[in-house]
């Protein structure tokens, strides 16, 4: 079994972990039945390693994954983390030029897809000759088209490299994982996080809610997102715990959202509001209500705000509480409702262990994606009962932002305050309470949209002279896209409306494409000529429905 860096705690943790709970089933993906214990799975991370290495993969080198998920994808992930390479997963949803922004910027040394996914990358790396590709066979991939020419790999086969040492060298704030998330610039960010941030909170997470041996995860998340990294698999495998590993969820899946829940005794659930909001609408599965009133444990809400009214009905027709945890990208969980503390209506809880909090009291200029990654150090005000722009330190924070250009990591400053762009007051009793948002991120089912991103694409239809584009509240999906838009001289927009969705749909990703476009003469301006972004959403809002 594993050895490990002498002076790395948390990379002695996870080693222990394969061995302290070596018996115990990990994963089981429920697509295909098959099941791993944390040696087997160890077993098949050894295999993953020993490929990379054998690609010429070495510590510090990053390696794209664009995976379905699968079992194969969690041992790509551990496997990385045995040889200290870094993993930089590229998520299926994104637009193809998103995709090869990712892949030609990221400096990956290896890119690894599977079949499924074969057909998108071809889009996104077509005239990147130089980036060395091989094709991961899955388990729930068995049929595979005669012409392919692709160098495959299986787990099954994979020879275990005999010099391998899992861990050896590894150090806690080795860098891990680089996470791409849409931002309000255009292009995805490159957020780099260390063994230490993720595992830590991971393991802070679990302190909190209690998490343990007897906690069945349900996995219902994208495997390249944030949340089904660190929510739905390495916390529960800090915990001991186990995965029920089920497709991604999508709008199909609610006719058999609960079908892996109760064919793999899950009893831990990690959902969106969208999730929720999708099954309190459209779940007609009464067997479904009964087991979670009886068997599941605990239910976490997070990755957007959970409206009230959503979480009341949600417990009404489950009958289980939902816990709301509150975190960011760059930061990752940084307060939650647990189970040893009363709630209250609305908040997102309290602060995880050595997190801290500061209010930045009255107006702040802008500071990037997120409020800035230099950090911000002054005009920090006491936070109880003051409302402003939250600002956090955390020891969970990234170690900054990926510079697109020299693919260097533009430091954060580890003991500065991160600028979060949200507004929000913490009361006298711990609890925080988020109320307003301060940057321009639109937040649709889970997913970050870049405003910007979908107004550029606007403006590059020959009959939009100018546009902007905000989030307006929608009841389903948190926040939908709403774009206010100026046409060409004698043109109307119900006459362009078909072509204009059509040019979106050509060049966003679905998430991204308007669902609410309205037609201005001329944008409100204030005194320096700026347009009035907040006057214009106010505008959209009238006659919007949701």
């Amino acid at each position: 079994m594993p050895n490990s860096a002498a002076d790395a705690t948390l990379v002695r943790r996870i080693a222990s972990a394969f061995e302290t709970y070596r018996d115990r089933t990990f994963l089981i993906e429920s697509m295909t039945g098959r099941t791993w214990t944390y040696a087997e799975m160890f077993n098949w991370a050894s295999r993953a390693a020993s490929m990379l290495r054998q690609q010429g993969v070495r510590k510090g080198d990053r390696v794209a994954l664009l995976l379905a998920n699968s079992a194969e994808f969690v041992s790509l992930y551990f496997g990385c983390l045995f040889i200290g390479a870094v993993a930089v997963p590229v998520n299926q949803s994104l637009h193809a030029s998103d995709m090869r922004y990712i892949l030609e910027h990221s400096g990956a040394h290896l890119l690894l897809f599977s079949r499924t996914t074969r057909a998108i990358l071809l889009q996104a790396t077509e005239g990147l000759s130089e980036l060395r590709q091989m094709r991961v066979m899955l388990g729930q991939e068995q049929s595979f088209h005669p012409e392919d020419v692709d160098e495959t790999w299986n787990h099954e086969v994979g020879a275990i490299d005999g010099n391998l040492v899992p861990f050896s060298g590894l150090a806690d704030d080795d860098t891990l994982i680089i996470l791409y998330t849409s931002g309000t610039t255009g292009h995805p960010k490159g957020v780099v996080h260390s063994v230490r941030s993720e595992f830590g909170n991971a393991v802070a997470f679990n302190d909190a809610m209690g998490f343990g041996t007897e906690h069945r995860f349900l996995h219902i998340w994208p495997m390249a997102y944030s949340s089904g990294y660190l929510n739905t698999l390495m916390s529960p495998f800090m915990a001991g715990a186990s995965v029920v590993l089920a497709p991604a969820f999508t709008a199909q899946t609610i006719l058999t959202f609960w079908k892996p829940v109760m064919d793999h005794h899950a009893n831990t659930l990690w959902l969106s509001p969208t999730m929720m909001a999708a099954l309190v609408r459209m779940d007609r599965d009464d067997r479904g209500a009964e087991y979670c009133r009886s068997e599941v444990r605990t239910v976490c809400a997070g990755t957007a705000p959970l409206p009230l009214r959503l979480k009341r009905d949600f417990e009404a027709k489950y009958g289980v509480e939902a816990l709301e945890s509150y975190g960011l990208s760059e930061l990752l969980i940084i307060s939650a409702n647990v189970p040893a503390f009363a709630r209250r209506d609305d908040s997102v809880g309290r602060l995880l262990a050595g997190v801290e909090l500061a209010i930045a009291p009255g107006e702040h200029g802008e500071h990037g994606e997120h409020g800035g990654h230099g950090g911000h150090d002054e005009g920090v005000a006491q936070p109880i009962g003051t409302e402003g722009e939250i600002l956090v330190r955390t020891p969970f924070a990234m170690d900054g932002y990926l510079d697109p250009a020299t693919r260097a990591v533009e430091p954060l400053g580890r003991d500065a305050w991160f600028p979060t762009g949200d507004i929000g007051v913490l009361h006298d009793d711990g609890n925080l309470f988020i109320t307003g948002r301060k940057k321009d991120l639109i937040i649709r089912g889970g997913q970050n949209l870049s405003p910007r991103a979908i107004r550029d694409v606007l403006l590059n239809h020959p009959s939009v002279v100018d546009a902007i584009v905000v989030g307006l509240p929608h009841d389903f999906y948190g926040e939908e896209v709403a774009a206010a838009i100026k046409l060409q001289a004698g043109i109307e927009l119900a006459d362009e409306k078909s072509s204009l969705l059509q040019h979106c749909r050509k060049h966003l990703s679905g998430a991204a494409v308007p669902t609410w476009l309205k037609q201005i003469d001329e944008f409100p301006v204030g005194p320096t000529g700026k347009v009035l972004t907040r006057e214009v959403r106010t505008w959209l809002s009238l006659g919007h429905t949701s």
